[in-house]
């Protein structure tokens, strides 16, 4: 049996299949392409899937991590399974790893945030991320290219996009969801100021 990690993207009409009907998607998908996987124990077996942390319905994905367990993993596997696979999600990338689990490495997020409305600027935007903050260590990056901002946050499974419209809401930049598209452009360690993928 081998614990194989796999990147996926989710883009499109997609961004709004919530986080929980994921695995049952991803099985069903495996499942077509021949994949054999191992189940859970108990009284409800289910296939045996970890994904990486949760996104709020409606934020595309570029790059999420995911763990699934499979008897017969083969180099065309990942070819395989991407034809089975709805429109909107592409798997990107796999390999068999062993260590620690998916949870304890997915370290930092890093999202792309476009706005509706004008660009606020630099500064109103890193003093609404700043001000909502408890803890300063959480913001490990924040950098501009010219109407977005890359913002990168430590323990997403805590402070992910709706951390951030809370606190552009908090500081007046935006109303809501509505004036905002925000995209995860990765998950993973934060290692050298960069978010390190864990494929």
């Amino acid at each position: 049996m081998s614990r194989v990690r796999f990147l996926y993207a989710k883009r499109g009409l997609s961004a709004f299949i919530p986080h929980v009907e994921l695995p049952p998607l991803l099985a069903r998908s495996a499942r077509r392409a021949g994949l054999s996987l191992l189940l859970t124990e108990g009284f409800s077996p289910h296939p045996k899937i970890s994904l990486g942390p949760a996104l709020p319905v409606g934020v595309p994905a570029l790059a999420e991590p995911a763990e699934i367990w499979v008897g017969n993993w083969e180099e065309r596997a990942l070819e395989d399974w991407q034809r089975g696979m709805p429109p909107g999600f592409s798997l990107l990338c796999a390999s068999i790893v062993e260590g620690p689990t998916l949870s304890r490495l997915c370290k930092a997020g890093e999202y792309r945030v476009y706005f509706r409305n004008p660009f606020p600027g630099e500064g109103p935007l890193r003093l609404a991320v700043e001000s909502a903050l408890q803890e300063p260590e959480i913001l490990c990056a924040m950098d501009f290219d010219g109407d977005s901002a890359r913002i990168v946050l430590a323990q997403p499974d805590r402070f992910g996009p709706g951390f951030l419209v809370k606190a552009f809401r908090a500081s007046g930049l935006v109303e809501g969801w509505k004036d905002l598209l925000i995209l995860r452009t990765t998950v993973g360690g934060w290692e050298m100021n960069t978010v390190k993928s864990l494929v």
